[in-house]
This record gives C-alpha cells, sequence and structure tokens, in this order.
C-alpha cells in the first residue's frame, strides 16, 4: 500500500445526499465541504465522485460548476449509497510487484454492524468493475480509517477497531498481521489499544487511528494530546498510554520514530460534544486539506502542518457540521494511486 503522500491519480469523495439516515437536510448542511475539497484537490489531480443517482450527479455538477471547477478533472460514478464515509468502506488502492494496481476489499460491516452498511459495502465492487482495476478480497474486516502506512513497511493502528469481537471475532492478532502483510505489504505493526465503544469519544469506530497518530513521512508520527488537560480523564489517560506506545515503536531498520505532539482543539466543538482532532487531514498532492473547528488552536494546527508539508499548500476547511455526524476530512476522502497500467485517462 503505497503511503498518502506519493503521487495520486486522484481522489475518492462521496457525497451527501438526504437519505443517508439522517436528519433533514444531511446535504445542505454538508454541501459546501465537498465542493470545497473537490475544488482545492482537483488542480493537480482527478476527484472521482460517488453519487446515489442522476439526479444527484446533475446537482454536484451544477454546485461545482457555480465554483468555476473544471469538470475535465471530475467523474462521476452512480451507485446507491448509505452515507459519506468512503475513508472506511471504500476500497484500500495496492500495487503489485509489477507495478500494477490492484484493490483492495476489507469487509465493511458499518463499524460493527452499528449502521446500515449494504449499499457501502459494494462500492469497492462497483470502482473495480468501473475503472477495470482488479479487485482482492480480503479475510479481514477493518475500516481504512483504521490504519496508517509510512509507505515503507510499517503499519500503525489502534487494536480496539482491528482486533474486536464486532469485526474479527474468530482471528488472532498473528492471524490480522499475516493477511496484512499479505494483501498491504506491511511487515511491520505498531498497535496502541485504542479505545473501545462507549469508553471511546467516537463509539462508532472503536477508536480509529486517523483520529489519533498519523504519518506525515516514513519515520515521523504525529500524535494527539490535550495541553491544557482539560478533556475527559479516560481520554487523557488514553493519550498518555498511546504516547508510551509510540515511545516504543520502532521502524524497519529498528530505529524510533520522531513523534510530534499536535493539540486538539482548545475548546469543546459544540456541534459534537468533544475537542476536536487536526488530524485528520488528508494530503493530496498539491494540497493538505486540515480540518479546523473556529477555534483558538485552529492556527496552530495550520501552522504545523505548514512545517510539516513545506511543498504543499495548507488548505482549512471548516468541518464543524461534519463533525457533529462523527466524522472529519480524511474519514471522507480515499486516495487514488498513480501506478501504471490501471488508472483513469
Amino acid at each position: 500500500m503505497p503511503a498518502e503522500w506519493e503521487k495520486h491519480e486522484g481522489t475518492w469523495l462521496q457525497w451527501p445526499h438526504d437519505g443517508s439516515n439522517k436528519d433533514d437536510n444531511y446535504r445542505a448542511k454538508l454541501d459546501d465541504i465537498w465542493v470545497t475539497m473537490a475544488k482545492e484537490l482537483h488542480y493537480k489531480e482527478n476527484v472521482h465522485i460517488v453519487v446515489c443517482n442522476e439526479k444527484e450527479r446533475k446537482h454536484v455538477q451544477a454546485k461545482l460548476n457555480e465554483e468555476h471547477v473544471n469538470m475535465d478533472k471530475i467523474d462521476f460514478l452512480i451507485q446507491e449509497t448509505d452515507d459519506v464515509w468512503i475513508r472506511d468502506h471504500g476500497p484500500i488502492f495496492v500495487k503489485d510487484d509489477k507495478g500494477n494496481l490492484c484493490l483492495t476489499n476489507w469487509n465493511f460491516n458499518g463499524w460493527g454492524n452499528k449502521y446500515p452498511f449494504e449499499n457501502d459495502a459494494k462500492i469497492p465492487i462497483k470502482i473495480s468493475e468501473n475503472s477495470s482495476i482488479p479487485l482482492i478480497e480480503t479475510s479481514v474486516c477493518l475500516e481504512g480509517g483504521g490504519i496508517e502506512v509510512n509507505g515503507s513497511g510499517t503499519l500503525l493502528a489502534a487494536k480496539s477497531s482491528i482486533m474486536n469481537g464486532n469485526r474479527n471475532p474468530s482471528l488472532h492478532q498473528e492471524e490480522i498481521e499475516s493477511e496484512l502483510t499479505k494483501y498491504l505489504g506491511v511487515t511491520n505493526f505498531i498497535w496502541i489499544t485504542g479505545l473501545r465503544g462507549e469508553d471511546n469519544h467516537d463509539e462508532v469506530t472503536d477508536f480509529h487511528i486517523d483520529g489519533a497518530a498519523r504519518f506525515v513521512n516514513e519515520n515521523t508520527i504525529l500524535y494527539e494530546y490535550d495541553p491544557f488537560g482539560e478533556s475527559e480523564a479516560h481520554l487523557l489517560k488514553a493519550y498518555e498510554k498511546h504516547y508510551q506506545e509510540l515511545r516504543q515503536a520502532r521502524n524497519t531498520d529498528g530505529k524510533p520514530f520522531q513523534l510530534i505532539p499536535v493539540p486538539v482543539t482548545r475548546n469543546i466543538v459544540k456541534e459534537a460534544g468533544s475537542k476536536g482532532s487536526y488530524l485528520n487531514f488528508y494530503i493530496g498532492n498539491e494540497v493538505v486539506l486540515v480540518p479546523v473547528y473556529g477555534d483558538e488552536h485552529d492556527s496552530l494546527g495550520l501552522q504545523i502542518m505548514e512545517g510539516l508539508f513545506p511543498g504543499r499548500r495548507i488548505v482549512g476547511i471548516n468541518v464543524r457540521k461534519l463533525y457533529a455526524y462523527g466524522g472529519m476530512i480524511h474519514c471522507v476522502t480515499q486516495q487514488h494511486p498513480k501506478y501504471k497500467h490501471y488508472y483513469f485517462e
């Protein structure tokens, strides 16, 4: 699996619609976020958009035309969907030993049967059929937001979202690691403990790594912390435990990683009832999309990213309305790496 910062052919988005088992005006609340993501990404890569029907395609096209988006850089896959979280249910793209692109399907089950998922679980199959990219089925259940790779053999994840009876009740750690090695090409594993269910500020995912710790290059990990110690006690305990686990981590050469702390928001984001993370960013070809919240720590979060991605534009996107439903920028994007033979022209 290539690292997120490697060259993209494009990025996949799945557009919100009012049939997403949410409250009224779901799409209207979130449209502007998706328009901004598509516009900022399309300058240097293609943007592939999943829409639930032809009427929605026309709506999205009109919104993008209003922002003068070059529609030659946009294409659509019309497919019925449950929601927007393509990071979790979409395909994870990999390359084979000849450099050909393949996509892997990781048996999305609605984060342990918590939400409807039957339509979204078909998205990897439909993308494979639509783009003629070979599909590889796996035996492990995980979500894309639950793993991080550095492109050099190391995978970072929380045990609580993968070694969980609601995803993989019959698989032991060694069996899961074997599958990850087989299909993602990783040989070195960093497992943080995570948080399960009701102990988690995002109890749906059982603690995804993409809001807690992220690679920004093969030897550097950003990690979440609360500099004022104002988060709930169980979260503060988890932050410290995860930091200690990351301190013990080693790369494939046996060397420790550089660890860089990134604060959560200073204040609770009222729409979500919890503090927000700046780690749920997405790395495009020439832009990094960073979640912001109208919080006093936003400028610091953006400044940290500017120092880490000097060759890319840093764009903050206010995600308060999206965070009300449990996710941020990385949760609704999926990279499509550029490798030979199989990719959109």
